[in-house]
């Protein structure tokens, strides 16, 4: 794939163009063996994965194919006459298995024109069917913090994502990591394989009625019981039906052991459908080394019926064995916001002893957050109860699973203060910390905007002819409260992308919030919320550290998801933002921040030269304190000598340098 090259400014887009419609994207959260980072998008007939930069495909030579042995000749005459049998009963010859790739030893050298990476491979897993979302887990890097042992081994070899299908049922593929050579990308991994992927599907008697709108996936222990945090007890809490909680018991986390790597892993998957006025279903995998099991027909672990269809759901983006880890967060259009934990003791099982993994009742709401109203105009006659609240287009954990950002259907884009640990804790809990607006327009706002006295003066709403249209208008809004259509845009989300530390500290997490057809940047939230309490800074588009990605090329096309690709800490410490890949409809979008060629930059080779030079005089210093410099080295050394002499009495008697005074002993 060759992408279409675009630069404004300082920001360059890679287009590459898709011979389908593309629904979701995502980016796997571990590169594969040889350094590429891996691509994961939905289309109309299944899955593509690409591959992009890292250490290319080898150049193996084709071996020349073999010539048949020619039969000897036919003699008249002869006994030694040649009989062919054919039998049935003779073993067919197996497939023999495709070639491992091969790797060079480096990393691509990139163009100085264009010094970008490009796809290594590309696949497109056929399914027959419209893959519409896309989950990938949350997959932590291997260090001394974090030994192998205490994550899945199939992680390290292959890659396993969670997809949903118009045909209403949901799939986790698992796929090679390391991208398939050419020659085994044409031939076919076996008949039931193509490039050696196992799908395994629910189906639908036991899935969704409906189309799911949307999927999550997490991973942890076998024996959900064996959990350790460093907040130690929690509280298990029921959220009411009027919005309030029911504090439980507590429960004492259990310290960490080795236990879990023997009990085995498991796969948690969340989907959501609008099905009976909303559904939630979760299903529970057995994680094996290279694969992944189920029980056949694949019962739901658990089933919650909701009061209106979830916007969207996502489950903690803490890992095992932390406590929080299998939160899941159910967000509505209605502006109500759920913490749900499929383990914690509801009060309803609180006496009746639970086995591990085999007590669907078992779990509850532990939070419960709400948006805020939409602004009113002073003539807006619609009864106070019954008024909307701003729908929640989107949510995402932040802050190690203690935070969430929520975009609203408005634009207005907040943080909740889940565990109140934050800068800036509100009075009411269910609040926002922070809150800002991330749209432009003045259309949008004029809906949640207060109205202005000039407009008020001006305007003559009372005196306007009550006209059919105007009446049915009133009449909406006197039975059914504040319209709220108007305020929901084409689309919106929230991505985050999390830097860990490498000393076991707070991540550093870069957000971006895209409304309509707009992306806004936040590269650090942590310290932009600092910044925004200390300065008692709203949070708007005008405050610090809130960017736009500018000049995005989409050629009137939607954007259906926003992803950041990963980083490293040197990167993060220059302030580099993380690349970022938009899809749309028939599109993929990577914006990279612009570098300039070393050998077109004057200053970059200024700098290059000057170091190189300085180089050289440490280099010249050390031979002569060791006496063994040469006369290359002392002529080198007295030109410096001479050229900083003229230099220094240039700058004091041109640009006024400082003056030296000089007193005389007092004993002469």
């Amino acid at each position: 794939m060759k992408p279409i090259i675009s630069t404004a400014g300082k920001t360059t887009q890679l287009r590459y163009e898709l011979p389908h419609r593309a629904y979701d994207s995502k980016i796997y959260p571990i590169s594969a063996p040889n350094g590429s980072t891996i691509i994961i998008y939905g289309h109309e007939t299944g899955v593509g994965v690409l591959w992009r930069g890292g250490r290319p495909l080898g150049k193996v030579a084709i071996p020349a194919p073999k010539l048949p042995s020619k039969p000897p000749p036919k003699v008249n005459g002869t006994s030694n006459a040649i009989m062919i049998i054919d039998s049935d009963d003779e073993a067919t010859p197996t497939t023999p298995p495709p070639e491992a790739a091969v790797f060079e030893e480096d990393e691509e050298e990139l163009d100085p024109d264009h010094p970008y990476p490009s796809i290594v491979q590309h696949l497109r897993l056929s399914l027959d069917v419209d893959v519409l979302h896309i989950a990938v887990p949350q997959i932590p890097t291997v260090s001394t913090l974090r030994p192998a042992d205490t994550i899945p081994a199939i992680f390290s070899k292959k890659m396993v994502f969670t997809v949903t299908c118009a045909d209403y049922s949901v799939r986790v593929i698992t796929l090679p990591l390391t991208p398939p050579s050419d020659a085994a990308k044409e031939s076919r991994f076996s008949t039931k394989s193509q490039f050696g992927e196992e799908v395994t599907k629910v189906p639908n008697h036991v899935g969704h009625q409906s189309a799911p709108r949307g999927v999550t996936m997490t991973w942890t222990s076998r024996s959900e019981s064996a959990f350790s945090d460093e907040l130690g007890d929690e509280m298990d809490v029921d959220v009411r039906e009027d919005g309030g909680v029911t504090p439980g018991r507590r429960r004492t986390g259990k310290k960490q052991s080795g236990r879990h790597a023997d009990e085995g892993w498991d796969l948690l998957v969340a989907s959501h459908s609008a099905e009976f006025g909303g559904v939630l279903k979760i299903w529970r995998f057995s994680l094996g080394e290279t694969s992944v099991t189920c029980t056949s027909p694949t019962p739901a672990y658990q089933t919650l019926s909701l009061r209106k269809p979830a916007s969207q759901i996502i489950f903690n983006s803490a890992q095992y064995p932390k406590r929080r880890h299998s939160q899941l967060l159910i967000t509505d259009s209605t502006g109500i916001a759920r913490i749900y934990d499929p383990f914690a003791v509801s009060s309803s099982n609180r006496q009746t002893p639970r086995a591990a993994g085999a007590n669907p009742e078992a779990g509850s709401y532990v939070a419960l957050f709400r948006s805020s109203f939409p602004k009113t105009k002073s003539t807006d006659s619609s009864p106070p109860n019954l008024a909307a609240r701003k729908p929640i287009l989107d949510a995402a954990w932040v802050s190690d699973g203690h935070h969430i950002v929520a975009l609203l259907g408005d634009g207005e884009w907040g943080i909740w203060d889940v565990e109140r640990t934050g800068p800036s804790p509100p009075s009411d809990p269910s609040a926002f910390s922070i809150r800002g607006f991330v749209n432009t327009t003045e259309s949008s706002r004029s809906n949640s905007g207060p109205s202005s006295p000039k407009s008020s003066r001006n305007g003559r709403n009372s005196l306007v002819p009550m006209t059919p249209n105007t009446r049915r208008t009133k009449e909406e809004s006197l039975f059914q409260g504040t319209s709220i259509s108007s305020l929901v845009p084409n689309s919106g989300g929230v991505n985050i992308a999390s830097l860990p530390s490498a000393t076991g500290g707070a991540t550093e997490d870069s957000v971006i919030i895209w409304y309509g057809s707009e992306a806004f940047r936040i590269p650090n939230l942590a310290k932009f919320w600092s910044r925004t309490v200390s300065g008692s800074n709203g949070g708007s588009l005008a405050g610090p550290g809130l960017s736009q990605l500018q000049g995005l090329a989409l050629f009137g096309e939607r954007i259906t998801s926003v992803n950041q690709m990963d980083t490293k800490e040197r990167d993060a410490r220059m302030a580099r933002p993380r690349d970022v890949l938009i899809s749309t409809d028939h599109r993929l979008i990577i914006v990279v921040q612009t570098t300039q060629p070393l050998g077109r930059d004057l200053n970059a080779a200024f700098a290059k030269e000057q170091a190189t030079e300085a180089e050289a005089r440490k280099t010249d210093q050390a031979l002569l304190a060791r006496g063994e410099l040469d006369l290359g080295g002392m002529s080198r050394l007295l030109e410096d000598m001479e050229g900083s002499a003229n230099t220094n009495g240039q700058r004091s008697m041109v640009l006024g340098g400082p003056r030296k005074v000089l007193f005389a002993s007092s004993t002469s």
